[in-house]
């Protein structure tokens, strides 16, 4: 049975939301002006707000519309803006509320952005060259994880049938993602620094020219001697500079040097057949055009149209789920209505 959900703020409420009416549910969807976005308003709802029912009213109005929802997702510049919804009072059964520190701690009321969460949250200092200034991720990143995590969580209260009120910071959406650095502090007291396209830890892992391009390996010691076989060098397996990965990581000039000769003269389309053959993880660097034709997506129907009020359709990104084989079908984003409450 479909969810009524009530959808209020920016682009994390919008991705939460975008997320339930893909899956079937109702969405209602509070306009405002979300902010600054990576791309122009129009592509960001078309993306965000197809098939939501999108309304303009006034904030007295939010707490009959909430009544009437199973869900609502709320999403607010600080705790205290959160607040002044006076959100406690909805008699909505389960109530998400996104704000970028959680609605407790000294941190509560700071503002932020999603540079400066990533800043904080330690991504920052992990992204780019050594010996530069780091860099940041571009898009809604921040954002769009807090939503899946606001989604999960609202999903599982409505499966487990309780009533209850969820708390997205998304500060800590960052910091729960960041497993791989925080384990290796624990476990190895290492400390994770910027290597540009270079993973470092893991050797080999790094970009590499070819003939045509660009291929990225990612090699944990369990595909070496696959790795290998790949390469066509298996003398590899038995050569005492790589016989571990710390030994790979001590001695990873010379083996990145060997991996850049013998991809220099491959095209892309030879190297991913070899990659295929061998079961290794290699990715070609594709142009966004060659992501458009790529016939994995194409079989599984990953792209869907979606149209703009006037009728002309757009090609848009599905979902990364699929549930029971359900086709994707085509969406539309609807126009404003203003002043209704139901």
């Amino acid at each position: 049975m479909a969810d009524r959900i009530l959808e209020i703020g920016g682009y994390s409420a919008g991705f939460a939301g975008r997320l339930f009416a893909q899956t079937g549910h109702q969405v209602t969807r509070i306009e405002n002006s979300p902010g600054p976005a990576w791309a122009s308003q129009l592509a960001m709802s078309l993306f965000l707000h197809a098939n939501k029912r999108r309304l303009q009213v006034k904030r007295d109005d939010l707490a009959e519309l909430a009544a009437q929802a199973d869900i609502v997702v709320l999403q607010a510049e600080t705790a205290e803006a959160a607040e002044a919804f006076e959100f406690e009072r909805w008699s909505t059964p389960v109530k998400v509320v996104i704000t970028p520190f959680g609605l407790t701690g000294p941190k509560r009321n700071w503002h932020a952005t999603s540079s400066t969460l990533l800043a904080m949250g330690g991504y920052s200092q992990l992204i780019g060259d050594a010996g530069r200034a780091p860099l940041s991720l571009p898009g809604h990143y921040v954002e769009f994880q807090g939503a899946q995590f606001a989604f999960t969580a609202a999903n599982a209260c409505r499966y487990a049938g309780d009533t209850n009120t969820i708390d997205i910071s998304l500060y800590e959406s960052l910091l729960t993602l960041g497993q791989f650095t925080t384990v290796m502090w624990s476990c190895a007291r290492r400390v994770r620094s910027r290597h540009g396209s270079d993973f470092y830890w893991v050797v080999p892992s790094n970009l590499f020219a070819c003939a045509d391009g660009w291929v990225y390996i990612n090699t944990v010691p369990t595909f070496w001697d696959a790795m290998a076989a790949f390469l066509g060098l298996p003398e590899l397996i038995v050569d005492p500079r790589f016989a571990d990965n710390d030994l790979r990581m001590r001695n990873r000039a010379a083996l990145h040097d060997l991996i850049a000769e013998v991809f220099a003269p491959l095209t892309k389309s030879e190297i991913r057949k070899r990659a295929s053959e061998a079961r290794v993880p290699a990715g070609v660097v594709l142009s966004f055009d060659e992501v458009l034709q790529d016939e994995h997506l194409a079989e599984r129907g990953f792209w869907q149209a979606v149209s703009d009020p006037t009728g002309q359709s757009y090609r848009m990104p599905g979902l990364g789920f699929c549930i029971d084989r359900a086709v994707r079908r085509p969406m539309a984003l609807h126009s404003v209505e203003t002043g209704q409450r139901s």
